[in-house]
Formats: C-alpha cells, structure tokens, sequence
C-alpha cells in the first residue's frame, strides 16, 4: 500500500496535514498542505496525555477544545491522524455550526486562535471519507467495510431539541423587528440566481455592484466568517443555477470547492467579497460559453456523454484511453470517438487533455507539488510531455503559469524550475 499517496490525497483535499505514526508513537511521515498551518503543540499534548494510544472507538472523529477537529485511525502496524481542520454542514437551509463531538479533548492551556485562523472550512463528509478510507484499507478481513455515515454518527452527538431551534429562531425574530432589521431582498437574489441561469454577464456584474449594509443576517459575531458564510451561500446558489443551465455537475462542483476554499482562507472582508463576485461571474461565463457553443443537436446531453465525462473526471489521476472508456460504458471505441465529436466538437483526446490541464492550472495555484509529481500524479508519461500538452492549450509553460499566478503563501524554495 502506498502510504506516502494516501497521505498526500488526504492532505490535498482536506487542505490540513496528514501523519502516519508506528505502533511505538513516532512520527513516520508528516504531510502537510500549509507550512503555516503548524499545531504541532496540540497534537504534543494529545501524545503526552495517551490521547492517541487507545480510543474508545476506532475509527473515530474527534474535536479539541470544541474548535478543531482530527480523524484517528488505529491499524495493526501503524497509526493515521488526519487535521486539524474547522467545518460545517450542508443542511437543505444552508450551512450550520457542527453538532458537538461525543469525544472531546480539553486542552485549555493551549490557545487555538492563532490556528483557528489558518484553518479553512472543510466538509465533515470528506474527513469522513478519508478516515474511513484509511481504515478499510488497513482493515482488508473486515466482514463489511466502514462508511462515512456510520463514522459521523458514532462520533457526533445527536441533534438538540426542535424546541431550542424554535426558541432561539423567536427570540431572534423579535431582536431584529425590535432593531426593525429587515433581510437582503429576496428578488435580488432570485435575479442573481436568474443571471447566472441564463449566461447573463453583465446583468450580474451590474446587480453585484448593490450592496445591502445591515440587511444581511447575522451569521457570525466575527466580521470576516460572517462575510465568508455568505459567500459560500452565493458561491452554492450560483454552482446549482449553472447545474439547471446544463454546466456539468463535476465542474460547477470543482469551481465551488476551490472557489469557497479560497474565500475560507482569506482574512480580508474586501477580499472575501471581490472573490465571491468572481466566482459567480465565472459560473455565468461559463454558461454563457456552454449557450454560445451549444447548438440545438447537443443542447440536451447524450447520455453516453454524460457517462463518459462522469469516467473522466473519476479517473483523472492516471492515464485514460479512449478504448478503456468506451469498454467501461458499454460502447464500441469508434463509434464513442464518433458520438463524443459530434455532439462536443472536439475529440475526446483533446476533451481529456484540457480536463487535466484544468487541474494542472490548480494544482500550480495552489498547490506545492514540484510539477514531476503533479505529471505522475495525473499520468502524464513525463514531465516534459504534460509541459508540451500544457503549453499547447494554455501558450505558457508549467513553471511561467504557477510563477504568474501562484499565490504568495505557496511559494516554496523547494518548487522545481
């Protein structure tokens, strides 16, 4: 098993740090994302006080001080700990505070805000997924493997009262007709949702230029979270109104997680603002793009199209071939090469191409991969065949691209030239 892969996927998408520790507790192998982001003091103090010697449960998720959240994993030969991280969940009204952990580790002699401010928002589903993950492969004579849902729920309180909502919700309700706060209009954000629909830039770029001060809820006591949750709101409406335009779901998802954790890590209110517009500017180019290119033929996706852009995207870190894509959906190769042409305009090569150049772009921004990994990792057959197929679509070399627009906590004096 490749250890030093998984870790690096876990660090890459959870954005924190991932260890691997022997039996004996020493640290075999340390892969983390932000050099800034060090909490090598809280993970002492969890080691010295026996913390990661011999939990309860295994798996598990688990917070410290209620603030920040690790995933442990005991395996016969070796240890995992994936964090710190700071997340919250999806609920069909919007995004919540995480309910407590059942398993909390006081640590009040340690101050968590200098980390909490390096830590951006992550999903509680993904730690979940790579814990488990983790523990599956570790754990290959399991009868049943481990899922992410019964992990969340061993390891979560269960929900409060519906009457501590209610109560909250009133009294809430009563402060603002009292202070007579009245909420953003709701026909703005129903034309925003529109503009983005129908590919109609400018509109939205004049209606973003409004803004409402006092008329948006509170969310946060804290100026930059409170201008960070109502961007992740935008950023999700504008992802689903590109979804109902026709943009496919994985991209209008790509451009929501980087897109949110960008915002997530920015500590500036001007800044967290200018890329909330941005990125839902993006989504209408993008379905301005899709309208523009779309004739009446290909304006309703085939499905065989569909279901080889979904192989695609899920097998993005290797080498994919057109004949391997076309025996997996259940199609002659000639005949997908034929279909995806006509209905794309362009071959599925090239369609497979530009996906991966699509990724190389943000694994140079905001990754410190050196670019022989970020070519292996995608399977290109060396670096200097993903550096021809990158400057072909993008008319810059890999290290022109990531020295122009990889941004400045990233840079590293170990980046390959």
């Amino acid at each position: 098993m490749n250890i030093h892969y998984l870790l690096q996927q876990s660090a890459m998408r959870l954005y924190t740090s991932a260890r691997v520790y022997d039996k004996d507790g020493c640290l075999l192998e340390l892969c983390r994302m932000d050099p800034e982001l060090d909490d090598g003091n809280v993970v002492a103090a969890l080691t010295e006080n026996g913390i990661l010697v011999a939990p309860d449960i295994n798996p598990i998720l688990f917070s410290v001080n209620e603030q920040i959240y690790y995933g442990l994993v005991q395996a016969p030969e070796r240890d995992y700990l994936l964090g710190p991280t700071h997340f919250l969940l999806d609920t069909p009204a919007g995004r919540i505070a995480p309910p407590r952990m059942k398993t909390d580790i006081p640590l009040p002699e340690i101050d968590l805000e200098p980390l909490l401010r390096l830590i951006p928002d992550c999903s509680l589903q993904i730690l979940a997924e790579d814990t488990v993950t983790l523990y599956n492969l570790e754990h290959d004579d399991l009868r049943e493997y481990m899922d992410p849902a019964t992990l969340i729920e061993t390891s979560i309180h269960p929900p409060g009262k519906s009457e501590d909502t209610m109560e909250t919700m009133v009294m809430t309700m009563f402060d603002q007709v009292e202070n007579s706060f009245v909420h953003n209009p709701y026909n703005h954000e129903k034309l925003e949702v529109s503009y983005v629909r129908n590919g109609d830039v400018e509109s939205l770029r004049t209606l973003l230029k409004e803004r409402f001060p006092g008329r948006y809820g509170r969310l946060s006591d804290n100026p930059i979270q409170q201008e960070i949750y109502l961007g992740i709101v935008a950023i999700t409406l504008a992802s689903r109104a590109a979804i109902d335009a026709g943009l496919h779901p994985e991209t209008a998802f790509y451009l929501s997680d980087v897109s949110i954790h960008r915002i997530g890590t920015s500590r500036d209110v001007n800044e967290i603002i200018r890329l909330t517009v941005e990125a839902e500017l993006h989504y209408a180019e993008l379905v301005r793009e899709m309208k523009l290119t779309a004739d009446d033929e290909a304006s309703e996706e085939n499905l065989h199209i569909s279901r080889c852009k979904d192989y695609v995207f899920a097998h993005m870190h290797g080498k994919i071939t057109v004949q391997e894509i076309a025996s997996a959906i259940g199609l002659e190769t000639n005949y997908l090469s034929t279909l995806f042409k006509k209905c794309e305009k362009k071959t599925l090569k090239n369609y497979i191409t530009e996906e991966k150049v699509k990724l190389i772009k943000n694994l140079l921004t905001f990754s410190t991969y050196s670019y022989i990994e970020i070519a292996n990792y995608l399977g290109f057959a060396s670096q200097s065949h993903m550096g021809m197929e990158f400057k072909k679509i993008t008319g810059m070399t890999p290290g022109e691209y990531r020295s122009r627009y990889v941004r400045e906590d990233f840079i590293k004096d170990s980046i390959d030239e």
